[in-house]
């Protein structure tokens, strides 16, 4: 658990007031994050350098061996965040695209990234990423590695679940990212049909790592969900119960601001009609019941909780509870597609 609560801190800031990320910082996960300069006695794809140099002394960082995933038996080190990971060069070529370039055709001078360098001394050759992934991320896809059926019958934590994405991501295990892109979509889908009333926790992470991993089917109900909280604002504390929230796209911050305004108005409209015969039935069942003030954000499941009373006990004609409940789906519909309206395309 503390190796995932890593991870997911990295998706997010550090900082205790989550300000909205810039547009550099929502590439930061899957994507390069910068360059670092090349060593001594280390191959880089730089113009005009070429592979010179290939055994001379280098002047190698500090690192520690990963004390998981530095197996005695491998053939290929890899240096992420100082951390050595010493894996099986056979299998990363075969799971990873990214490896398969890189191991397959580094003396092509045709890295995966401008972020990638080979380092290569009399000890042997470490391939360092950079900024490609972190060692966390990592480290958690290749424990998925390791056991990838463990999760078959009870689908991982979004803590768990985003390390492994963003390094399947990053360092394009096709098939793992299909499966934890399809595990995450089917845990924040975007159907209404889908939509129940109880909250759903980590929406500003999921976000942040739809934003950066191009998983933007995810990103509606995940808005949704920070929209119909009693949170003002997104720089409020304990919503959820998370203290503080990942930083989220300042596009992003207002859609769920408008998405708010959208909600509110909407439920309002449909708890607050004009005075009619029956409003002593409708104030017992929709705000003396507190049905108004539980979905005041919440339209979509209230008109569901409207739908859901048994009006004919209430004295109402069948025609009259048909033409109602037909109505108040056609609300949920359009409040539903109003929102696709207001998400911002950040592609």
């Amino acid at each position: 658990m503390e190796q995932n609560l890593t991870a997911l801190q990295k998706v997010s800031d550090d900082s205790t007031t989550p300000v909205c990320a810039n547009k550099d910082d929502a590439k930061t996960r899957c994507k390069t994050k910068g360059k670092r300069k090349a060593t001594d006695g280390t191959i880089s794809k730089e113009p005009g350098k070429g592979h010179s140099h290939k055994r001379a002394k280098s002047n190698r960082v500090a690192t520690r061996k990963h004390e998981d995933f530095y197996i005695s038996d491998a053939n290929t080190v890899i240096e992420v965040d100082g951390v050595l990971f010493k894996l099986h060069r056979s299998r990363l070529v075969a799971k990873s695209l990214f490896f398969a370039q890189l191991l397959e055709n580094y003396d092509k001078d045709n890295f995966p990234n401008d972020d990638v360098r080979v380092e290569i001394d009399d000890k042997g050759t470490v391939y360092h990423l950079g900024n490609t992934t972190t060692a966390d991320d990592l480290a958690a896809l290749l424990k998925f590695d390791d056991n990838p059926t463990e999760y078959y019958f009870q689908p991982p934590s979004f803590l768990t679940l985003a390390p492994i994405i963003c390094a399947a991501t990053a360092l394009r295990f096709e098939t793992y990212r299909t499966w934890a892109a399809r595990v995450l979509e089917q845990t924040w889908s975007s159907s209404l049909e889908d939509l129940t009333p109880e909250p759903k926790e980590d929406a500003a992470g999921v976000i942040v790592l739809a934003r950066s991993c191009g998983l933007n089917s995810v990103v509606k109900r995940a808005l949704y969900e920070l929209a119909r909280t009693r949170r003002i604002s997104l720089h409020d504390d304990d919503v959820l119960g998370q203290s503080v929230l990942p930083q989220i796209d300042r596009a992003d911050e207002r859609c769920v601001g408008l998405m708010k305004e959208l909600l509110v108005t909407t439920w309002s409209e449909v708890a607050c009609p004009p005075q009619t015969t029956q409003q002593v039935t409708w104030n017992e069942r929709v705000h003396e019941s507190g049905l108004y003030t539980k979905f005041l954000f919440d339209p979509v499941c209230g008109v569901q909780g409207l739908i859901n009373i048994p009006w004919k006990e209430e004295g109402w004609c069948t025609d009259c509870i048909r033409s109602r409940r037909a109505a108040w789906r056609k609300i949920q519909q359009k409040v539903w597609t109003e929102m696709d309206k207001l998400i911002p395309d950040t592609e």
